[in-house]
């Protein structure tokens, strides 16, 4: 036994696991006769009579040792062994959790912020404003056939409300566009595009109206040029945004119509402050003529009528009245009706609260009298308002 309990001994101290233990114990002692059961559920009872078989002898005592100290280390394996489990899984679980969005910088434009289409995200307000001003500052370009123009915000009069628009943006929780609010001279507009057509053309013009206070018809010419509609229309995109100033579709030289229609050339408005009249004029056998002619009364020497070239830019049928403010900003709005200011239509000109419109008050047509506007009998108003549209050139002298 004692041969076989050195050997024993050893064999107890490098044994791997719970089963390893028990064939090892069971083979040793079905040698030496004292155990011939299979079965770990025995093992603390065979610890006991190795201690007391041996005449309670040191080896004994060792053994026992050995083999308790085996199943604790069986025991703190699989205790670590699990913890290192339920660890691996709430990591799995941790993984899956959706960790929330972070909370937006103050003063600082979220991802996905623009700017009358321009990108400001993740800058701050002074440095987005001077972003999106560098882009409105950028000339319209327009390209016709291989020759390019520019067109520069001051030749349109126009101005950009982007301090706001930045402000707004920059404030934003959520991405998004913010447009920008611009406003620019239509009458200067329409002289671009008649520049543009005139330096275009390969000899060729279409029939124009000369607006003057005496309008006339310049006829056109045989050839090509681009047409002006497309132009215009992209002189107008490029004001309001100000990616597509840099390169638009590219405008091709076409055979022009050289007629001189009304179809073709519209109307023209003239008023004489002098003789408080209002003429219309359209072409008629290629020929500028007087077609319509209306009394009116024209700006007190308080508030007088400005002179110069307007276009038509707006056109409503029992329009509100709202207190301009200047002379009667504290005033209350009116709603169509008799005593509307206007009458029942407004011609608004593209100059601050400028238009053509019609009066209650009959007795002022003729006369020095308005704070600024053409007034109009409201019948003469109601006719004048079936003639025209929006872009109708108006001359103030």
């Amino acid at each position: 036994m004692a041969a076989l309990g050195g050997t024993y001994g050893s064999r107890l101290a490098f044994g791997f696991g719970e089963c390893e233990l028990r064939l090892k114990l069971d083979f040793q002692l079905a040698v030496s006769g004292i155990r011939t059961e299979r079965g770990l559920r025995h093992m603390h009872t065979v610890a006991i009579r190795l201690t007391t078989g041996i005449a309670k002898g040191k080896r004994g005592i060792e053994w026992k040792l050995l083999i308790r100290m085996q199943l604790r280390l069986f025991l703190a394996s699989s205790t670590v062994f699990a913890a290192l489990c339920v660890g691996a899984v709430g990591a799995s679980a941790q993984d899956t959790t959706t960790v929330p969005a972070p909370a937006p910088t103050p003063g600082i434009a979220v991802p996905g912020s623009f700017v009358g289409g321009v990108d400001i995200s993740g800058l701050d307000a002074a440095t987005a404003l001077t972003t999106v001003n560098t882009a409105f500052a950028q000339p319209i370009v327009i390209w016709i056939d291989k020759r390019v123009f520019k067109v520069t915000s001051a030749q349109v009069a126009a101005t950009y409300g982007t301090q706001a628009a930045v402000t707004d943006a920059v404030a934003r929780t959520a991405g998004g566009n913010t447009p920008v609010t611009t406003t620019y001279s239509e009458t200067k507009l329409k002289d671009q595009v008649k520049r543009i057509l005139r330096l275009a053309s390969d000899k060729g013009s279409t029939s124009a109206w000369v607006v003057r206070a005496k309008p006339i018809i310049k006829l056109g010419k045989a050839g090509s040029a681009p047409d002006g509609k497309l132009v215009e229309s992209q002189i107008r995109m490029a004001i309001n945004q100000p990616q597509l100033r840099a390169q638009q579709a590219v405008i091709p030289l076409v055979k022009v119509n050289t007629l001189a229609t009304l179809e073709q050339l519209g109307y023209v408005i003239t008023v004489s402050k002098r003789d408080r009249v209002l003429r219309l004029y359209a072409p008629v056998n290629a020929k500028s003529t007087i077609v319509q002619t209306f009394k009116v009364a024209v700006g007190a020497p308080a508030s007088p009528t400005p002179s110069g070239k307007f276009t038509i830019v707006t056109m409503q049928k029992d329009p509100w009245w709202y207190p301009p403010a200047g002379w009667s900003k504290d005033s209350k709005p009116i709603p169509p009706g008799p005593s509307n200011p206007l009458g029942t239509r407004w011609m608004g000109l593209d100059r601050d609260d400028i238009g053509l419109h019609g009066t209650p008050d009959a007795g002022s047509i003729g006369g020095y009298a308005s704070h600024g506007c053409v007034r109009m009998l409201i019948a003469s108003a109601e006719k004048l308002y079936s003639f025209v549209d929006v872009g109708t050139p108006v001359v103030i002298y």
